[in-house]
């Protein structure tokens, strides 16, 4: 057998699903339909989610060294309260969109710092980004709420078709 062909095979059996994998996934999927009064918390944790494969991609994958990856997080998350809050985007599913290409837009202006340096001013660079949007986000209250977040935030009918309450009664 050839070295390619053995790669192929082990690449083959590692692609496939694993039994407990797909027990969990068909019971989040089923979570869904069984727990409608429980939308926010699943949304919550799909979001959290998000978020630890985002930390496994830079740090597992990229090999890159990060304290202040959830300042992108929060950048994205502020941003689409900020639409949602002041109506520039009656679509919550845009203002979602939106917000992530703030964050994307942060990410590539930083990009230029964080490439250049060691996995140390990677660090260093990335927790400096994270605490100036923190301070940022606390010293103007005006426009973030400060340190009691923002209020006020009114979401349009996602797809103008299911409207829902901050709760997450649909």
């Amino acid at each position: 057998m050839t070295l390619a062909a053995q790669v192929a095979r082990q690449l083959a059996a590692r692609a496939r699903w694993r039994p407990l994998e797909i027990v969990f996934w068909l019971a989040a999927l089923a979570s869904i339909f069984l727990l409608p009064s429980r939308h926010l918390i699943l949304t919550e944790i799909a979001i959290l989610g998000l978020f630890a494969l985002s930390l496994d991609l830079i740090l597992g994958y990229a090999g890159i060294l990060s304290l202040g990856h959830a300042a992108f997080f929060g950048l994205g998350a502020y941003a689409a309260g900020l639409l949602a809050k002041y109506g520039l985007v009656g679509e919550p599913v845009l203002a979602l969109f939106a917000a992530g290409l703030g964050a994307a837009a942060l990410g590539f202006v930083t990009s230029f710092l964080l490439l250049r340096g060691s996995d140390l001013t990677r660090l260093m660079v990335t927790l400096g980004i994270a605490l100036i949007l923190r301070e940022i986000a606390n010293r103007y209250d005006w426009l973030t709420g400060g340190a009691d977040g923002l209020q006020g935030i009114v979401i349009g009918p996602v797809l103008g078709a299911f409207a829902f309450d901050i709760a997450g009664h649909v």
